[in-house]
């Protein structure tokens, strides 16, 4: 039995090492693969190819074993316990209060362990790495797989190659999600869709709107399994831009772009606007007026750019209306959904956002939209009806072109022999392994509480020791099955 000073070894180092869309998670698999082989595990490396933008090449599963490796494809044959391994941060770095504004620095004290990832998946992996040492080369029946997956953020694309790539075929999965140790058989699932939006007659410069200005909104980015602690940058810009327009500013838009991790609201927001010079200082004081105090300022930085000598091409003004009207159609359709909680899950809600904007030319912008759905509502039934919605929107706006890509789509799980437990509102990748007919649970350390892919992400020493002895417990009995 490896001590836990050990696990607090390890755990300071995984958290360490980056693992998001930007860098890819090739140096972490390799340190996880050399830490399980070191104990005794049989391991694999499997890359995992992609075409996706964004997100890096160096993707990589890592697989465990703790006997014989060599798979059956025909008979299922052991347990699978898996894990994402890459972790999302957030856009603003700042807010890691705790760990001076790196999220890869992480703290540790008598309590706990504050860093990126310490409730998304990897040190429950950790955990579950810790509980099958002991079962590692021993004679059991029915072997176990240790799997950190890659991608999860994208559709859970690493949880997806593996099982089309047959690397593995158990008889039984667990899944994670943060649920406290609770194991749970239902899960939600979620789809992320992306509008091109562009104006089929371009806007031609003007010289008459020469004094630019910046103006960014701060936000708090955070799983959507916890809605009440999210602060949307875009709204928070988007409402401030609308009072000024009623106001009676006249302005034009020279930019416009919204960030937000996959699953979570957007917590950067900036535009970039031109007025005319007679109008500059009326807005100056409107926007000392409305963001100067105290507990609003926080939330906003404004910079004035001086004046533009030559002339400036605009976003037409109506693709500015266009996708304000698409949010609020976005947050009428999950409203409809939300009309009959599940109250099997917490929140009992489908909660979703406008979550990226992204500017491709001053004619055309791209807005993502997301969506984590509960289980009663079937995927197509959700796509089709927001499909709808686009071409009734689209109808009104002859001037425009509407492209709708879907960019991933991970299916909720509806069991009939859910346990007597309130399920977690937590992205897994149990859908994938449900519609490939793999009896699946979800189970793991931590809780959404504790604001998973948001800022000071942190746990508890005896909640991980609690999930070691769990673990250990539970892959004793399986191991003899």
């Amino acid at each position: 039995m490896l001590s836990f000073q050990k696990f607090k070894e390890h755990a300071k180092r995984i958290l360490s090492i980056p693992s998001h869309a930007e860098t890819g998670n090739e140096e972490l698999a390799r340190y996880l693969q050399s830490m399980m082989h070191d104990y005794g595990f049989k391991t694999h490396l499997q890359p995992v190819n992609h075409s996706v933008d964004g997100l890096s090449k160096r993707q990589s599963n890592i697989i465990g074993f703790t006997s014989d490796h060599l798979v059956d494809r025909t008979t299922r044959r052991g347990v699978l316990f898996i894990n994402p391994i890459d972790v999302t941060t957030g856009n603003l770095p700042h807010l890691w209060t705790v760990t001076q504004g790196n999220p890869q620095a992480p703290v540790l004290d008598d309590f706990g362990i504050v860093g990126a990832g310490a409730v998304q998946g990897k040190l429950d992996f950790l955990c579950r790495v810790f509980a099958a040492v002991d079962l590692v080369d021993k004679r059991h029946k029915s072997p176990l797989y240790l799997v950190g997956a890659c991608a999860s953020h994208y559709g859970m694309m690493g949880s997806r190659f593996l099982i089309e790539s047959l690397a593995v075929n158990p008889k039984e999965v667990y899944s994670f999600a943060p649920t406290g140790l609770r194991a749970v058989k239902q899960a939600p699932g979620q789809v992320s869709f992306t509008i091109d939006l562009e104006a089929a007659i371009k806007e031609r410069d003007s010289r008459g709107y020469n004094r630019s200005i910046n103006i960014t909104a701060y936000g708090l980015s955070v799983d959507f399994a916890t809605p009440e602690n999210a602060i949307n940058a875009f709204d928070l810009l988007m409402d401030l831009m609308l009072e000024a327009a009623e106001r009676g500013f006249d302005f034009q838009w020279s930019a416009l772009e919204a960030k937000g991790a996959s699953g979570t609201h957007p917590d950067l927001a900036r535009a970039q606007i031109s007025l005319t010079a007679f109008q500059f200082e009326d807005f100056k004081q409107f926007l000392k007026q409305k963001i100067g105090g105290d507990e609003v300022s926080r939330f906003f930085r404004v910079d004035f750019l001086g004046i533009s000598e030559g002339g400036t091409r605009f976003i037409p003004g109506e693709m500015i209306e266009v996708i304000l009207e698409l949010e609020y159609e976005w947050k009428k359709f999950i409203d409809e959904l939300n009309r009959v909680p599940n109250r099997a899950f917490q929140p009992p809600l489908n909660v979703g956002s406008l979550t990226r904007v992204r500017m491709k030319s001053s004619g055309k912008l791209a807005v993502s939209f997301e969506l984590r759905f509960l289980p009663d509502h079937p995927a197509a039934q959700v796509e089709e009806i927001w499909r709808q919605t686009l071409k009734r929107v689209a109808s009104k706006y002859s001037t425009f072109h509407f492209s709708l890509l879907r960019d991933y789509l991970v299916q909720g799980v509806l069991s009939e022999g859910s346990l007597e437990t309130v399920n977690s509102n937590y992205l897994s990748d149990a859908g994938w392994f449900h519609k490939s007919k793999f009896p699946v649970t979800v189970q793991g350390v931590g809780s959404v509480q504790s604001l998973p892919k948001g800022p000071n992400e942190s746990i508890s020493w005896s909640e991980l020791e609690k999930g070691i002895e769990v673990y250990r417990e539970l892959m004793t009995t399986l191991s003899k099955g």
